[in-house]
C-alpha cells in the first residue's frame, strides 16, 4: 500500500502517541506506546526496539496494528490514523540500524541504548482513527 498524504502528515506530527499491538503465536495480545516510529517511504515504516515483549511477539507473529493519535480537546475531536503492518525485516547492526538509533539517541538521549533491535514493516493498510467511512 501507498501511504497516502493524510497518513505522511501523521508521521510528520511531533506530538502524536504511537500505540503499537502485537500478538503472539498463540494469540496473546501485548498493546504498548512507543516513540521511534517513522516513515521510511510510501510503503514502509521503521521501529526501534529493545528485547521486550513486543519484540518477542513480532519474532513470532509478523502481524501488528498502529494507532498514530494526535489528541483533540474531546475525544470525537482526536486526529490520527490507524495503520496495519507487517514484518518485513528485524536488524540488529548494519548502516540503516544505526543511523536510525543516532536520531532516535537525539530525542530520547542515553536511553537509546536500550534499542537493540530495528524493525522494517510493510504498510499494509491505513484506516482514519476515527472512521466513519471517509477514507484515509
Amino acid at each position: 500500500m501507498k501511504a497516502s498524504e493524510t497518513v505522511k502528515k501523521c508521521f510528520d506530527e511531533e506530538l502524536r502517541t504511537n500505540v503499537l499491538s502485537t500478538s503472539n503465536k498463540s494469540g496473546e495480545i501485548n498493546i504498548a506506546m512507543f516513540g521511534s516510529l517513522i516513515l521510511i517511504d510510501d510503503s514502509m515504516a521503521a521501529m526501534m526496539l529493545g528485547d521486550n515483549t513486543t519484540y518477542a511477539n513480532l519474532k513470532e507473529n509478523p502481524n501488528a496494528a498502529c494507532l498514530l493519535i494526535m489528541p483533540g480537546k474531546t475525544g470525537i475531536q482526536t486526529e490520527g490514523c490507524r495503520l496495519y503492518l507487517k514484518v518485513k525485516t528485524m536488524e540488529d547492526s548494519g548502516d540503516t540500524f544505526d543511523s536510525l538509533k543516532a536520531k532516535v539517541k537525539v530525542k530520547i538521549g542515553d536511553a537509546a541504548e536500550m534499542l537493540k533491535h530495528l524493525i522494517l514493516f510493510d504498510i499494509i493498510n491505513a484506516r482514519p482513527i476515527l472512521d466513519m467511512g471517509q477514507g484515509i
